[in-house]
């Protein structure tokens, strides 16, 4: 007779396990909104900082973590976040949801249509295309009368938020972020992705479209990049072409996803806040900070090439390892010990 309560009882861990994943993440937001308001202004600030470090490598996890395009141009949509947000509240003044929802919209319509040739590239020829890409759009900026050049634009006073609310919205934001990337994970989307990033060949003559799989990965890290360009802008008062579009942007997530481990759920997470506390400690340093954060990529890359979530890993499977041979040298002691008691 067959146990109908066997499916139950194996689906219930993965059920709990699936709960946690996205409970945990839920309670941390949870206590860091609950506990904001006793935090000082520096340490808001610092804060605000480090959760959108956050969200900028997740959202470009999803495209060249899980699905192996490595993208140089997320920059792009920093600044139309950024640019979206001032122009609108300059002009419209509509509600703060409603304008930081319209930016990541406006980010993720203008992704898909440079992406879609973009798409057809691939390997180094897709990094060198995104590149040049933003560094086209940068100068067209940096040239054009509507962005203000060196001026810029300013968030409207009226329109304007403290940073208190600022590091609220960036903690909402980040939730969404690890929430969205879990979904990602765990939707065939996800599968497809990694199948593409693993073996393209392989993937396609499975029947794994590429420009299906990856356009829509590709809005929503353009969406998310746009909403946190429009945080920024908020923390700031104002957006210009030359740090809203600034490659920099790019730059820091690509270190932060080598830092903390490409293509993982957690390992931006991670690598936001090893970077983030490397650059407080070599703040007083000036011109050698960028060295010593150069020196310390190359060295992960060559003996932690999977970055800390891989470091991690390796040591849950050593202590995994000893936990088994710990209970077989306990298994085989208590019986040899029988086998003595029963001769005697």
């Amino acid at each position: 007779m067959t146990d109908l309560t066997a499916p139950r009882a194996s689906r219930a861990p993965r059920a709990l396990a699936r709960l946690a994943r996205y409970g945990a993440p839920l309670l941390v937001a949870v206590a860091l909104l609950a506990s904001s308001e006793g935090l000082r202004l520096a340490t808001v600030n610092q804060l605000t900082s480090l959760l959108l470090l956050a969200v900028l490598a997740m959202s470009w996890n999803l495209v060249s973590g899980f699905g192996g395009q490595f993208s140089l141009g997320h920059s792009i949509f920093v600044g139309v976040g950024g640019y979206a947000t001032a122009v609108i509240l300059d002009l419209l003044g509509l509600p703060l949801v409603v304008v930081l929802v319209l930016s990541g919209v406006i980010a993720a319509l203008i992704g898909v249509v440079l992406a879609y040739p973009m798409l057809r590239l691939r390997g180094p020829y897709f990094a060198i295309g995104t590149l040049g890409l933003a560094l086209a759009v940068q100068g067209w900026m940096l040239n054009w009368d509507f962005t203000r050049a060196s001026q810029g634009y300013s968030i409207p006073l009226d329109q304007s938020v403290d940073l208190l609310t600022v590091m609220r919205i960036a903690v909402v934001l980040a939730l969404v972020a690890v929430i969205v990337s879990q979904l990602i994970v765990d939707l065939p989307l996800g599968l497809r992705l990694l199948a593409l990033r693993d073996n393209e060949d392989g993937a396609l003559a499975l029947g794994v479209r590429r420009l299906r799989t990856l356009l829509p990965t590709w809005a929503i890290s353009a969406f998310l990049v746009g909403v946190m360009g429009a945080v920024v802008a908020l923390q700031n008062g104002q957006v210009t072409p030359q740090s809203a579009f600034s490659i920099q942007y790019t730059l820091d997530a690509v270190i932060i996803c080598v830092i903390g481990g490409l293509g993982t759920l957690y390992g931006p997470l991670i690598g936001a806040v090893a970077v983030f506390v490397l650059r407080q400690f070599t703040a007083d340093f000036a011109g050698w900070a960028s060295l010593i954060e150069a020196i310390i990529v190359i060295l992960i890359v060559r003996f932690a090439p999977d970055g800390a979530m891989g470091v991690l890993s390796g040591l849950s499977r050593l202590v995994r390892r000893a936990l088994v041979r710990r209970r077989r040298l306990e298994a085989s002691s208590s019986t040899e010990s029988t086998r003595e008691g029963v001769a005697a």
